[in-house]
């Protein structure tokens, strides 16, 4: 009798579970939305369990597909969840600027009480986002930036002792290169720390960055849940970030705090103006002891990340590119004569190449390779019948867009002219995202573009890169990352000048 029962049970199970995909999966076709045909269960994802928010290059696929097919946008399947895809660049614009307050959350999960260090300023919505965005902005002004230069400029010169130090001189890891000194300068602008990264090969912090960004399958179950069920995922207090890392990102975070008012010690850093935000004498523009630890969290991994594979992916650019690399030395050598041979927050300020081939860099590997925003309200495309239904996520192709040869003359080439003077007047304001756009820009925008100039060019002041025998060609990525990263490590030859 039990096992008829139990029979019984499962039948009925398997069709609920038929029936709720099969309604899942007719969302797009009722609304004479285009769509990706879905494969259950997986949607249109490569996996049940991704390691990220149908994110990396599955969004580059989807774009092609619709561009294949002539559509400005078109429908796909997170699971049973649907997304709508935009591949046009008006209609970006309109989502992320012009009708913004129709947009204005990303639908990541984010769960104080469970998980603290997923509610931070990417993951926040509405007035909660506004709010905290409002009290960090003054914290990323020029004039915070360049009090931190000193700091930037002391790594990147740490940097260049490794190099003149190392063993094999021809041959050079620069993965482990721009990660030693991307971690030395968030560490001490973030936490006022020292790191000595290249002194200390395996330091905590070189560990945990590295280890926020593993994935094993019980967190892997989670971000499945937290993705497409997360009111359910925050009943359930599930986390998305790994123990030991918010261990010790918080325990770091009660430590600096508690020695720094202890001491009356004040830095010009950014955990300085988390402190003065904690301790602000009204409650409403204050923040808790949690807030502060998801964001020195946010800043330390977002920061790291970013900038370390920006250097590096400029750098195997340039070894490919020997003119440019040439023509950017030049430039570099040319503003460093004239602040006497220094390089200061004035004369990288004044590298407009050096800006161009950071330009470049992004545009043909934007870390962030795809954007996501909510529709909080019912949305009329403009200039169509049809309607985003509040609720809905919208995927913006990032990858896609900075590839599409509508947009981009011979779009796979690098080419830093494309940003001159001139030809800058000429791009659309949404062909090129590697910081997002409108207010859920990337705050740190600028002290992370700064950090990466000041690396690139301290290092071709003294250094030439070329491409190495051991170089893996053509550079392969990770398909299911938040991040853009690269499958291995980038290996170059290099040569003292």
């Amino acid at each position: 009798m039990a096992y008829i029962e139990f029979g019984l049970l499962l039948v009925t199970l398997v069709i609920l579970v038929w029936f709720y995909f099969k309604q899942a999966y007719s969302y797009w076709k009722n609304k004479k939305i285009p769509y990706m045909k879905p494969v259950f269960p997986y949607g249109n994802l490569n996996s049940l369990l991704p390691r990220g928010l149908f994110i990396g290059l599955q969004s580059k696929k989807y774009f092609d597909e619709f561009k294949k097919r002539n559509l400005k946008y078109g429908g796909v399947y997170a699971i049973a969840t649907p997304m709508l895809v935009v591949n046009d660049v008006d209609i970006i614009k309109d989502i992320l600027i012009k009708d913004f307050s129709h947009f204005t959350n990303r639908g990541f999960y984010h769960n104080q009480s469970g998980d603290k260090m997923s509610s931070n300023l990417i993951t926040q919505e509405g007035q909660k986002w506004k709010t905290l965005r409002t009290k960090f902005t003054p914290t990323f002004t020029s004039g915070k930036i360049k009090a931190m230069f000193n700091t930037m400029s002391k790594s990147a010169k740490n940097m260049i002792e490794f190099l003149d130090g190392h063993e094999n001189k021809e041959v050079v890891n620069i993965n482990y290169l721009s990660e030693g000194y991307t971690i030395d300068v968030i560490g001490d602008n973030v936490f006022g720390l020292e790191c000595n990264s290249f002194k200390t090969p395996e330091t905590m912090f070189r560990k945990m960055a590295r280890r926020s960004f593993e994935i094993d399958f019980i967190l892997a179950a989670n971000l499945c849940l937290a993705i497409n069920f997360p009111n359910l995922a925050r009943k359930l207090g599930v986390y998305t970030t790994n123990k030991d890392v918010d261990k010790f990102f918080t325990n770091l975070v009660k430590e600096n705090l508690h020695y720094r008012e202890t001491n009356n010690i004040r830095r010009p850093d950014f955990f300085q103006s988390l402190i003065d935000l904690k301790n602000h004498n009204k409650p409403k523009e204050s923040i808790d002891i949690d807030e502060v630890s998801a964001q020195t969290f946010l800043f330390f991994i977002a920061g790291f990340e970013t900038s370390s594979s920006t250097i590096m992916l400029c750098l195997y650019e340039l070894s490919r590119n020997q003119e440019i690399q040439e023509e950017l030395r030049k430039e570099v050598r040319k503003v460093v004569q004239k602040y006497n041979g220094d390089i200061t927050y004035d004369s990288i300020r004044e590298m407009k190449y050096l800006g161009q081939v950071i330009d470049e860099t992004l545009r043909m590997y934007p870390l962030v390779s795809t954007l996501a925003r909510v529709c909080i309200k019912n949305y009329q495309i403009n200039g169509t019948d049809d309607v985003i239904e509040k609720g809905i996520q919208i995927i913006i192709p990032v990858a896609g867009i900075h590839k599409d040869p509508d947009l981009w003359v011979n779009p796979y080439e690098f080419d830093p002219e494309r940003f001159n003077d001139e030809n800058k007047q000429n791009i659309h304001a949404c062909a090129y995202l590697p910081f997002g756009e409108s207010p859920r820009n990337c705050i740190a925008m600028s002290y992370g573009l700064m950090q990466v100039k000041i690396g690139i060019a301290t290092l071709l002041s003294s250094y030439r890169f070329y491409l190495s025998p051991e170089t893996k060609q053509p550079l392969e990525f990770q398909p299911e990352t938040f991040l853009l990263l690269t499958t291995d490590d980038v290996v170059l030859k290099v040569e003292k000048l």
